[in-house]
């Protein structure tokens, strides 16, 4: 996303917590959020991948969030859910703590991360809002860092007409079936 920090404008952001902070992601990068269900497990994934989801038909990779950013990893909970967002024209679950909320961001609030670190260099800024500060998620950055890869999974041939559902390898997939794609 075009964000260019002090202009004026208000974004819409999608609130959430994690390890006791205020994160946010662009609503414009945000599909759907959805309670945290069983999640089928994919072998030899790397740890913050936690496995996929079946999204109407579409099995979709679900990674921990809190994993990734290398903050202490929680238990789910009755609140943790999961933030299905856009990225590279794919989509990707993130398990969070809790969703907070929508909350208009306006631009002019947004700080610049002055030293990035290992830990902040996801971030493109923090929003000051009053009593609380929401750090601001670049999720190109936090996928970047995942050695460039998301492990895919074939996708299901769910015609009515098909009595058993069959695995059907996604295209650019090698001959075992295995896909992977790059951010």
């Amino acid at each position: 996303m075009n964000r260019q920090i002090g202009q004026s404008t208000t974004i819409l952001y999608v609130v959430f917590t994690l390890a006791s902070n205020y994160y946010g992601i662009d609503i414009r990068d945000t599909y759907r959020v959805l309670r945290m269900d069983s999640l089928i497990r994919v072998p030899d994934a790397p740890p913050a991948l936690k496995g996929t989801i079946d999204l109407q038909g579409q099995l979709i990779p679900v990674v921990d969030l809190s994993r990734r950013l290398g903050l202490q990893a929680t238990r789910p909970t009755a609140e943790s859910r999961i933030i299905v967002v856009n990225i590279a024209e794919q989509q990707i679950g993130l398990i969070v703590d809790s969703i907070t909320g929508v909350l208009p961001v306006p631009l002019s609030s947004v700080e610049p991360v002055v030293t990035p670190t290992a830990r902040t260099n996801y971030l493109w800024g923090i929003a000051n809002l009053g009593i609380r500060q929401i750090l601001l998620l670049d999720l190109d950055k936090v996928f970047s860092a995942f050695n460039g890869y998301i492990p895919a999974v074939p996708t299901i041939d769910r015609a009515p007409s098909a009595k058993l559902s069959k695995v059907q390898p996604a295209s650019g997939a090698d001959e075992g079936g295995q896909l992977t794609l790059k951010l």
